[in-house]
């Protein structure tokens, strides 16, 4: 059973935005199984197994330059 969090990630606008945001995850959490980006809204929607730290999404974010605004579901 998966594990889906949904995460406001302000500042992006396009698609462009999006694979910064998507790159950086991969590259920092393996264990992530999916993500759904829609950058307009500001949503990061996470699939895992296990949970995650928090903090290593809001790491990743902000590596990506954007602003982590906090866990919605």
């Amino acid at each position: 059973m998966s594990i889906v969090t949904t995460y406001s990630v302000e500042g992006m606008t396009c698609g462009g935005c999006a694979k910064r945001v998507r790159t950086a995850l991969d590259a920092a959490l393996p264990e992530i199984d999916g993500i759904e980006i829609d950058p307009k809204a500001g949503r990061v929607q996470i699939s895992t197994a296990t949970p995650i730290s928090q903090e290593a999404v809001r790491s990743a974010v902000e590596k990506s330059g954007y602003r982590f605004a906090g866990v919605l579901s």
